[in-house]
């Protein structure tokens, strides 16, 4: 049989650059994620948890005796995700990639992963179509539409006995789906509800306000991601919708982010928000080991959750290469699907039911927090909580 010369080049090629990573004492593992634009704050997180978890994890010995090294590639444009993922693979030649933020993005990258046959461990998009794709290289250690509705919002809602709420959406793949996931919820929990679809980067909300206002909702759920969120916040307190409608962000981070008080100033006290991460909640000892390792490194605490999200990934990726005593990608997924791996969140464990979003789905429990007066303070679940809503 003649083989396709192209083919075979690449494949020595390969071969060579993997042997050469090897030989040099390091085995590398991707991250993709947004470093710029709107989102840039998440990269700037995972930076925070990557310095971290590499220094953790070489500290315990590396992986299969090496050094664990991580390659960046910033995925901020949506339409250069998916080429930015292949160049980790073949470029880089990474043995397995983590990472992104955004679910319009990490459609784009599990289609390089099925292709390409190397691991993709999502950290934090949140798209169901993620994983109930079922592709077998594609797993999600963080977040998932249908876990964040179902365990934290739908029962928050009930918990704090909204009887009528609005839902607000961005225009993308996060946001259209969390948005219907939100209807279905309501309407089964009997809660009155309207909705309606925004623009992700608009920075003017005051004729959507003026409805959601006529609407008298007691709660607006929004899902609008980036700065976005922080001229609904703002106009939000200006027009008086809120505080009188208590306002949950959907996705957490961007009311973390540093420029978040400067932005939307006093209207910022009360507002609510989705995360995996509190000062007064540690859910193990490497949540402790984490936060006093990253007071240590950058002077101050850790805020954006995302750091600690990439962190989790890592360390999750480094004990299935461990386990797998190979980077060959069939025993990595094999050790994947095996892990039970106590991580900064709990105990990492993925679903391994087919035909549904549960297939490789690991979602971390998550936390509704309130500011009151800029400090933090934990509403649901009850066992965790560390003050009540303030209206």
């Amino acid at each position: 049989m003649k083989l396709n010369r192209r083919i075979v080049t690449g494949a020595v090629a390969l071969l060579l650059l993997c042997s050469s990573a090897w030989a040099q004492g390091v085995i590398k593992v991707g991250i993709v994620g947004p470093r710029t634009g709107a989102a840039a704050a998440t990269g700037q997180a995972f930076d925070e948890g990557i310095k971290l978890a590499t220094e953790y994890v070489n500290s315990k010995g590396g992986v299969l005796g090496k050094k664990l090294e991580v390659v960046f590639e910033d995925t901020a444009a949506v339409d250069k995700a998916a080429s930015g993922f292949e160049r980790l693979v073949t470029r880089d030649m990474v043995v397995m990639v983590l990472g992104e933020s955004q679910s319009s993005s990490a459609l784009a990258e599990i289609e390089v992963a099925n292709r390409l046959k190397i691991p993709f461990v999502v950290a934090e998009a949140w798209a169901d179509d993620i994983t109930a794709k079922n592709y077998p290289y594609v797993f999600r250690a963080g977040p998932s539409n249908s876990g964040v509705v179902s365990q934290s919002i739908a029962k928050w809602v009930q918990f704090e006995k909204f009887k009528k709420v609005f839902i607000i959406a961005e225009n993308t793949d996060w946001g259209i789906g969390i948005g219907k996931l939100t209807e279905n919820a309501m309407a089964k929990a009997g809660v009155q509800f309207e909705s309606m679809i925004t623009e992700r980067n608009s920075q003017d909300h005051y004729v959507e306000l003026t409805k959601i206002k006529a609407y008298k909702p007691d709660a607006i759920l929004a899902y609008i991601y980036g700065v976005g969120l922080h001229y609904f916040v703002a106009q939000a307190g200006e027009t008086g919708v809120s505080p009188k409608a208590v306002i949950l962000d959907g996705a957490g981070p961007p009311s973390l982010w540093p420029d978040y008080w400067k932005n939307v100033g006093d209207y910022g006290n009360l507002e609510c928000f989705a995360s995996s991460m509190h000062e007064k909640v540690e859910l193990t000892d490497l949540a402790k080991y984490f936060r006093e390792s990253y007071v240590k490194t950058f002077g101050k605490a850790p805020t954006d959750y995302k750091s600690r999200s990439i962190f989790d990934a890592i360390l999750i990726a480094a004990d299935a290469i461990n386990r797998a005593k190979s980077t060959d990608p069939t025993k990595l997924i094999d050790a994947l699907e095996k892990t039970n791996l106590k991580t900064t969140r709990g105990m990492a464990k993925f679903g391994m039911e087919k035909g549904s979003p549960r297939y490789h789905q690991w979602d971390p429990p998550m936390l509704v927090i309130q500011w009151q007066k800029k400090q933090q303070v934990v509403l649901y679940p009850p066992e965790a909580a560390t003050g009540k809503l303030m209206r």
